[in-house]
């Protein structure tokens, strides 16, 4: 089967919505999809195997996504993939056990009052609902009135305890708290962690670079 460019007309949203729906309905169907598409990112997500081709249609590479990215074969195919490969390449790890720190947390609707008592680290202080799910940060001593949805600071993405450590790295930097925000199974709070402990695990695992797999056609680029 062949897809060409098929998620390239609609928003990022529903595009990572769309992605997520091709690996689960290819993971039921195990047909064999060519897809093609110019965004690195998702050729690294969806495929198993990625092929880069030269202008002209001329392979310059194929290779399982993690090789692809740590061994591009030249610099047409350094260049394609992009200077932050490094950083994309953390998409094939999985995050170890971090040293999770609790979080305190105001509920939604909380009075301005009651989210200062808290008392804010580095004047952040992040927002739950009922179930403890993370929705965003406010300021507490910025806060005139009550806690809405409308005063969230919504920047920091949110990791859980089972995702790559691209996710979890990401939801650290992205936080304005600098504390990054991980969920358990459930989407429940699980704790917060800085981008320094995500580094330190960073250096201390191997790096999972596959190697060339064994059917490579001999000539082909590995």
């Amino acid at each position: 089967m062949l897809m060409d460019e098929p998620f390239s007309a609609v928003d990022p949203v529903v595009r990572e919505q769309l992605q997520d729906e091709f690996l689960s309905l290819q993971g039921d169907l195990g047909k064999t999809i060519v897809f093609v598409t110019h965004d690195i990112d998702e050729a690294i997500k969806l495929g198993d195997r990625v092929g880069v081709l030269r202008a002209g249609g001329t392979l310059a590479q194929l290779a399982e996504p993690a090789y692809l990215l740590a061994h591009p074969v030249d610099d047409f195919v350094a260049d394609f993939v992009g200077k932050d490969r490094g950083y994309r390449a953390l998409s094939f790890q999985e995050t170890p056990t971090l040293p999770l720190q609790p979080e305190p947390t105001v509920r939604l609707g909380a009075t301005a009052a009651e989210a200062r008592a808290l008392g804010a680290r580095g004047g952040w202080l992040l927002v739950t609902d009922e179930d403890q799910r993370p929705l965003g940060w406010v300021e507490p001593d910025r806060l005139n009135g009550d806690v809405t949805s409308e005063l969230l600071h919504r920047g920091g993405t949110v990791a859980s305890t089972s995702s790559s450590l691209r996710n979890t790295l990401d939801a650290a930097l992205s936080s304005p708290s600098r504390r990054g925000v991980i969920v358990d199974a459930s989407g429940a709070l699980a704790g917060t962690v800085r981008a320094q402990k995500v580094l330190a695990a960073i250096e201390e695992l191997d790096r999972p670079e596959a190697r060339p797999t064994e059917d490579t056609p001999p000539g082909m680029p590995a």
